[in-house]
C-alpha cells in the first residue's frame, strides 16, 4: 500500500524496478501484453507492481469516486437475435472512447426480468443502466431500474422517467413514399404493422402525411412483421383487382413476403410493382432478388447517442426522473436498390 506522506508511485517507478520500458508496463496493465511483451518480463512487471504497491491512475480515480466506469445494458432480445445489434456496438464504441466498459444481459423478451437484472448490475456497482430493445416498444421497467442514471434506446416509457432515443419512424415513411412518388407512382399501399407497436402509428402518420395533397391513391392494409404476413397481405392486394403499383412494407421481412407473392403470380418487380421495406436488415435486404430498396433504421446511431446522454448524466444525482421527457429522434435514410423503379405506364 502507498503510505501517506510519501511520493506517489508512478508507472515510471514500476518500469525502473522491473527493468522494462514504460510502454511495456502500459501493455501489461492494460491486458495487451501477450504477443507484445515477453512472459518473463510480464512477470517482472507484475512483481514490481505488487512490491511497490502501484495503483494505476484510472483505478485510483475509481476508488476515490466510487465509480467502476461500467454501464449495464439490458436488452430484450438483441443479443439472442440477428436484429438491432448496431445499438450495442454503437453504445460500446462511445463507452470505450470515454474509458468505460459495458456489461450486457438479455431478458429473452421477459420484461419481468428487467428489475432482476438491474439488481444484479447494481450488485456489481455499475455506474448507470441502459435498456435497449430490438424493435420500438413501450416498456414499464421496475422502479429500481431508475435508481441510477438510466437511458432508453429504441424504446419508450410513457412516464418519462428516463431520456429515450428512438428512430424517426414517421420520417422514414415519408422518405419511402416520396421516393415512390418521385418515380411516378400514384397508387401506393402501406402494409401496416401490428397496433401493439409504437412504430405502427408513427409509420402510418408519416405515410399519410407524405401522400396528402398529392392526389395519389393510397390505402393502409393491416399486416404484421413476418414474411408470411407480408405474403398474405400482398396476395390479397394482387388478387383483389386494381392492385397498387407500389408497396411500402412494414419491415424488410414483410417486404420479402411481397416479393414472394409477386413471383408466384408472375408480377414483375419493379416493372409492375415497386416495393420498399424498412430496417435494412443484415443478410436480407441486400441479398434478396431483386435487392430491396429500404428505409434504414439508425441502430448504430441510436446506441451511440443513448450512451452519450447516459455518460453526460452519470455525475448527476440518481433517482430524479425526467418526467415528460420528449424522446430524441434519430434520422433514418433511404437505401435505393433494385426493388423500385418507374411506375408502369399502362
Amino acid at each position: 500500500m502507498q503510505r501517506q506522506g510519501r511520493r506517489r508511485v508512478t508507472a515510471a517507478d514500476v518500469a525502473a524496478r522491473a527493468g522494462a520500458s514504460r510502454s511495456a508496463v502500459s501493455l501489461v496493465l492494460n491486458g495487451r501484453a501477450d504477443g507484445n511483451v515477453a512472459p518473463v518480463l510480464q512477470d517482472q512487471i507484475r512483481a514490481a507492481v505488487e512490491e511497490l504497491g502501484y495503483i494505476p491512475q484510472s483505478v485510483g480515480q475509481s476508488l476515490r469516486s466510487r465509480s467502476t466506469r461500467t454501464v449495464g445494458v439490458i436488452t430484450d432480445e438483441i443479443v439472442t437475435s440477428p436484429f438491432a445489434g448496431g445499438i450495442i456496438s454503437g453504445a460500446d464504441a462511445v463507452a470505450r472512447e470515454a474509458g468505460y466498459m459495458i456489461m450486457v444481459a438479455d431478458t429473452a423478451g421477459d420484461d419481468s426480468r428487467i428489475g432482476q437484472m438491474a439488481e444484479v448490475f447494481f450488485a456489481r456497482s455499475v455506474d448507470a443502466l441502459m435498456l435497449a430493445t430490438g424493435g420500438l416498444v413501450s416498456v414499464d421497467p421496475a422502479e429500481n431500474f431508475f435508481s441510477a442514471p438510466a437511458v432508453l434506446a429504441n424504446c419508450l416509457d410513457a412516464s418519462g422517467r428516463a431520456p429515450a432515443v428512438v428512430a424517426d419512424e414517421a420520417g422514414g415513411s415519408r422518405l419511402g413514399v416520396r421516393h415512390l412518388l418521385d418515380l411516378g407512382h400514384r397508387d401506393i399501399a402501406l402494409l401496416s404493422g401490428t397496433e401493439d407497436s409504437p412504430a405502427t402509428p408513427r409509420r402510418r402518420e408519416g405515410f399519410l402525411d407524405a401522400v396528402a395533397g398529392t392526389g395519389a391513391e393510397h390505402r393502409v392494409v393491416p399486416c404484421g412483421w413476418d414474411i408470411d404476413d407480408g405474403y398474405r397481405a400482398a396476395s390479397a392486394l394482387l388478387d383483389g383487382g386494381a392492385a397498387p403499383t407500389a408497396v411500402l412494407a412494414s419491415n424488410d421481412r414483410t417486404a420479402v413476403g411481397v416479393l414472394l407473392a409477386a413471383a408466384h403470380r408472375g408480377v414483375d418487380i419493379p416493372g409492375d410493382l415497386s416495393v420498399v421495406g424498412v430496417d435494412d436488415q443484415a443478410h436480407v435486404a441486400a441479398q434478396v432478388v431483386p435487392a430491396l430498396t429500404t428505409v434504414a433504421l439508425p441502430h448504430q446511431q441510436i446506441g451511440r447517442r443513448a450512451m452519450e446522454i447516459l455518460l453526460e448524466g452519470i455525475p448527476a444525482p440518481s433517482g430524479e426522473p425526467s418526467a415528460g421527457a420528449i424522446p430524441e429522434l434519430i434520422e433514418t435514410w433511404l437505401i435505393r436498390r433494385d426493388s423500385t423503379g418507374a411506375a408502369p405506364t399502362s
